[in-house]
């Protein structure tokens, strides 16, 4: 685009270097074909899944800035192509007035693709993403401050003809030791070749001066594969502001509620409802949402809940203990066997 607008100058200042014209035809059929690649290769990456869900998208104000600015190149292009492909044909012959016209439009949209590219980048760290008022500090949620949950649903009309069954509450008492027994019987560290009992709690530390920390923060290098502490279902693939790209599970006893968050990428055909097996590979570290870019790592939390179905509510309980006490029964941890997808 940049090479089409310093074609079209020059046409303007040498109008008999035939040359200058050749140049602009020249650039102009580069940029439709980067214009192809770019199409091609954005809609692979957003209808393939290869990367970030559609909800992360469509939550972010990033994403609608970016379209806007894509769709104004869109439409100051219509004019130039038709133009050009007259040119070529012979069937016009470049004038001062509409060189001088295309080249103004070839430099604004150089501009609008610096901006796309900006705003990509900002989409890609997770800036922009819509945001409700945080909840309540001490909240019981597994939902961290500032993120994004959706409204629950319109509750049904209630059938006065018979008696009701009484509602379970969504968010349990504390977890107790039969109940973290029975987790600790199925649950394995997230990230092959960590030992649980060389990492530090972070559980209850403060955040911002705000929060408390309910999870557990594993570092490890960006793109290490993620895999299902427990076998299970994926109740809620979620993006947010502070989460990021994150996957809320249930365990097979579906008592309790794990979330990883900040991750990278999903795994393919990673979906809601989906059945997990422990060890089976679900996402990659990352530091979407508001973890920093130096600092990559996997925020696991563990909660127990009365009914799963209500995935961003629970009681939350420190994550490492129960790893230790897993690990200390099975010393090998997850098998990497278990990392490929299902």
């Amino acid at each position: 685009m940049w090479g089409r607008a310093r074609a079209l100058h020059d046409s303007l200042r040498e109008p008999a270097d035939e040359r200058a014209i050749r140049r602009v035809l020249i650039a102009d059929t580069w940029w439709g074909i980067a214009a192809v690649l770019w199409l091609a290769s954005g809609l692979w990456r957003l209808i393939g899944h290869t990367e970030k869900s559609a909800s992360y998208y469509l939550a972010s104000y990033a994403f609608y800035t970016k379209m806007g600015m894509f769709v104004t190149i869109l439409a100051l292009e219509i004019w130039p192509m038709i133009t050009l492909i007259r040119w070529r044909m012979g069937k016009a012959q470049p004038h001062a007035r509409d060189v001088g016209r295309m080249e103004v439009i070839s430099y604004i949209e150089c501009a609008l693709v610096i901006g796309i590219v900006l705003a990509a980048v900002s989409m890609a760290r997770g800036f922009g993403m819509v945001a409700l008022t945080p909840p309540a500090v001490g909240a019981d949620s597994l939902v961290a401050f500032g993120d994004v949950v959706p409204p629950p649903l319109a509750p049904a009309k209630r059938d006065t003809t018979a008696t009701a069954e009484p509602a379970r509450p969504a968010v349990a008492a504390p977890a107790t030791l039969a109940d973290v027994d029975v987790l600790t019987h199925e649950i394995a560290m997230p990230l092959v070749g960590v030992d649980p009992m060389k990492l530090t709690s972070n559980f209850e530390d403060l955040r911002a001066g705000l929060r408390r920390h309910h999870a557990l923060d594993i570092m490890a290098a960006r793109r290490t594969p993620v895999l299902s502490a427990a076998g299970g279902r994926v109740l809620k693939l979620f993006t947010s502001k502070a989460g990021g790209l994150m996957v809320y599970a249930a365990d097979s006893a579906e008592r309790f509620i794990l979330m990883y968050a900040h991750l990278d990428a999903y795994a393919p055909g990673l979906r809601d409802s989906l059945p997990l097996t422990r060890g089976q590979l679900i996402g990659y570290v990352g530091f979407t949402g508001n973890a920093s870019p130096n600092a990559p790592h996997l925020h696991f939390a563990i909660a127990r809940s009365e009914d799963v179905r209500q995935w961003s509510k629970g009681t939350p309980i420190d994550p490492l203990p129960v790893l230790q006490r897993a690990w200390a029964g099975n010393a090998t941890g997850p098998s990497p066997a278990r990392a490929s997808p299902r």
